[in-house]
């Protein structure tokens, strides 16, 4: 069970109100000595200084070095990935806990054949599309996530690390976007295809998909999540126009973020994509936090960022991934101080890797991505 107490079956949590005055209290606690990290969190979330700037390393599937397990023990087994989640954080450090495992979860229990590697991220099999027609949109079946065996085993770590996290660590759920889901069971070609030729099928399909999806969301958060993060790749450069994205994604996601509002968690949401629509996604979905690789398509620099957003949503990122692959950990620290004292000042920044910290990649820039947040992040920023 979750630290939240239970009336009638459902969860009682604090109101936003609740979070925001709690914010402003952490911040004071944080100029006279440290916070936890689910205080400093929410304090930074909230727009306010915290003792230092919030860090994370962004494991995903490399946590599971951590804990000595196979890719595919992580990628189906809720207890190792939970150890492998909880060893990364008490050895690297960082100030939040997420349950994402990758991107095939969902559509591997639509029926999508997975290929489970032993040393990478699990993949649909890409010669055996579950979709590969428009007709097979509505094919597609509605079913409990509960019940289902990678979304039932993402809810049962959730409700783990909520449990183990008790009043320490901040616990973020994860869902893949309605168009997401379909891309890994048509392939993205396909369906950006399929979205400008057979819209209506299409519509079908994230239908039912947003149907188990919402009801995933409801699940991660009746296990206690303290968020849930939705991965909308396409709302950016790198998947489809700003036009096409509010016809065949945007209703879709706002129901989603709106259950999980109504079940007391708050949004956040990820976007690794080059040129993300941030003002597109903070409308349809208001999120309280986005976690990004990329500017967005109408920002030039961190100085437009800041002054655009910095107040409208947190800001989460955003350390390049080639950075991390090339650099040294003393090059990785002096783009970790650039991004905090640009963004940093009055809270509403996280710093962390633009995507998930490379799985098989030397651990050593992630200890810098810490370290840097503890000596440079502290406030005030300087």
């Amino acid at each position: 069970m979750s630290i939240y107490p239970r009336i009638g079956g459902r969860l009682i949590r604090p109101t936003t109100g609740m979070i925001r005055m709690g914010a402003s209290l952490f911040a004071l606690h944080g100029k006279l000595g440290e916070l936890l990290p689910l205080e400093r969190v929410l304090a930074a979330v909230f727009f306010k200084e915290p003792d230092r700037v919030p860090v994370t390393p962004f494991f995903f599937g490399g946590a599971r070095r951590f804990a000595g397990i196979s890719y595919k023990d992580f990628s189906l087994n809720p207890e190792k990935a939970a150890e492998s989640f909880l060893a990364v954080t008490e050895i690297v450090g960082g100030d939040a806990l997420y349950s994402v495992i990758d991107l095939s979860v969902e559509a591997a229990d639509f029926g999508q054949k997975i290929i489970y590697p032993d040393y990478s991220t699990p993949h649909p099999d890409y010669s055996q599309p579950l979709i590969t027609s428009p007709d097979d949109y509505e094919r597609l079946e509605t079913f409990d996530p509960r019940k289902s065996q990678r979304m039932g085993m993402v809810i049962e770590l959730s409700r783990i690390l909520s449990k183990k996290a008790k009043l320490t660590y901040p616990v973020l759920g994860f869902i893949f976007g309605p168009l997401g889901v379909l891309v890994m069971m048509r392939g993205a070609q396909n369906l950006f295809i399929d979205c400008l030729k057979y819209p209506e099928k299409v519509k079908t399909g994230l239908e039912i998909v947003t149907e188990v999806l919402i009801d995933y969301a409801r699940a991660q958060c009746d296990v206690g999540v303290d968020g849930v993060a939705l991965d909308t790749l396409f709302a950016s450069q790198s998947g489809i126009s700003r036009e096409l994205w509010r016809e065949m994604e945007g209703p879709y996601v706002r129901r989603i973020t709106d259950e999980v509002r109504r079940n007391g968690a708050l949004v956040a949401l990820h976007n690794c994509g080059l040129g993300p629509y941030f003002d597109l996604q903070i409308e349809y979905m208001d999120p309280v936090l986005i976690t990004f690789a990329y500017l967005p398509d109408d920002c030039r620099d961190d100085a437009e960022l800041k002054e655009k957003y910095g107040r409208k949503v947190a800001l989460a990122g955003y350390i390049p991934t080639e950075a991390i692959c090339m650099e040294t950990p003393t090059r990785i620290m002096e783009i970790a101080r650039e991004q905090i004292r640009a963004l940093g000042p009055g809270g509403g920044f996280v710093l962390c890797p633009g995507c998930e910290y490379p799985p098989n990649q030397p651990l050593i820039n992630a200890a810098a991505i810490v370290r840097a947040a503890e000596i440079y992040g502290k406030y005030p920023i300087r």
